[in-house]
């Protein structure tokens, strides 16, 4: 039985519910090029299921529609609860030296309608090494002020370092709550 947390306007969620489809295990489809390379790696696995590669510089953008490519429509976007705290976490592989703070490579852009200007969260926290060569965890904790988020994978570093991840989770609450796969992926068996 799942367990339930009240968010801040009041309703009920799922105690580490992944709100990002096809993240877990991650896979194209909802993640999209952001001016990276963007494809399946079955070489390098993650508990042997293939990963995805891309370079942090430009790295990949997620919209919760598979069929969209891009969308400046904040409707298009993860709906967010404003005021309420949300982790937003992930595991890779880097080839090399990648910039790691509170909004990169785990990055963002939220907005409350379309036309208004990209804006930040309320940083909370953010934890995490990333490691050369290794699998790592690194997640940072914020508060939305605003109704929509568009997640992506980013640094800006040139030159850009190559990475595999294995899966990107964002959840409600203050607490870590380790990889999952968004219900709606999960297979049903009865």
């Amino acid at each position: 039985m799942p367990e339930f947390i009240t968010l801040a306007d009041g309703s009920l969620a799922v105690k580490g519910r992944n709100l990002l489809y096809q993240s877990c295990p991650l896979v194209v489809g909802n993640w999209k090029n952001n001016g990276a390379l963007c494809v399946m790696d079955s070489e390098t696995t993650y508990d042997e299921k293939p990963t995805l590669k891309t370079v942090l510089g430009g790295g990949i953008r997620y919209l919760p529609d598979a069929g969209l490519n891009y969308s400046d429509n904040v409707e298009d976007w993860v709906p967010m609860v404003p005021g309420q705290t949300y982790i937003y976490s992930m595991c890779l592989k880097a080839e090399g030296t990648v910039s790691h703070d509170w909004n990169v490579p785990l990055h963002w852009h939220f907005k409350n309608s379309n036309g208004e200007a990209v804006q930040s969260p309320t940083f909370i926290s953010n934890g995490g090494t990333i490691t050369v060569g290794e699998w790592s965890i690194i997640w940072t904790k914020f508060r939305s002020n605003h109704k929509w988020m568009r997640p992506f994978i980013y640094t800006g570093q040139n030159p850009a370092v190559p990475v595999n991840i294995a899966w990107i989770k964002l959840e409600y609450g203050d607490e870590f709550t380790g990889p999952s796969a968004a219900p709606e992926d999960e297979e049903v068996t009865t």
